[in-house]
């Protein structure tokens, strides 16, 4: 298949696509004013261009991040068949500071991080308060025993 669909950015600073042997008008100004920016055999492949072209790079920067983020969690749910207890607790290590200290705001970040209900906290510390894991040192930090 030949290369037959264009993706161009009119003047007006839009980018648009068209199919090779139109006229291509932009669809925001009416222009015809227009540069030819990346030739595609796929249409697909020029929609996925457009959307790309016309986002907004503050935009594209947060959604990518996000994606990253979210790849990051599922790679996480995924490795090996570690039961919840164990995630739990490798969580609440990797909150733990220099000093052994764990508070709620690393908590929460670790939490959300490693793909669990970061909103649950105050249940996986009374749990492990429970068990005698964890001893409470103030009203938001807690000490391993």
């Amino acid at each position: 298949m030949g290369l037959d669909w264009y993706l161009v950015r009119c003047k007006c600073g839009h980018s648009f696509g068209h199919r090779k042997g139109t006229k291509a008008i932009c669809t925001i100004c009416g222009s015809n004013e227009v540069t030819n920016v990346q030739q595609f055999s796929d249409s697909r492949l020029l929609a996925n261009a457009v959307s790309d072209a016309n986002l907004p790079k503050e935009l594209a920067k947060e959604l990518s991040s996000r994606l990253e983020t979210k790849s990051a969690i599922e790679e996480k749910r995924h490795q090996g068949h570690i039961s919840i207890r164990e995630r739990i607790r490798g969580t609440l290590r990797s909150a733990t500071d220099e000093q052994g200290v764990l508070r709620i705001s690393a908590i929460r970040r670790e939490l959300d991080s490693a793909g669990l209900d970061a909103e649950s906290w105050e249940s996986i510390i009374g749990g492990a308060e429970l068990e005698g894991i964890l001893v409470r040192c103030s009203t938001d930090s807690w000490r391993w025993v």
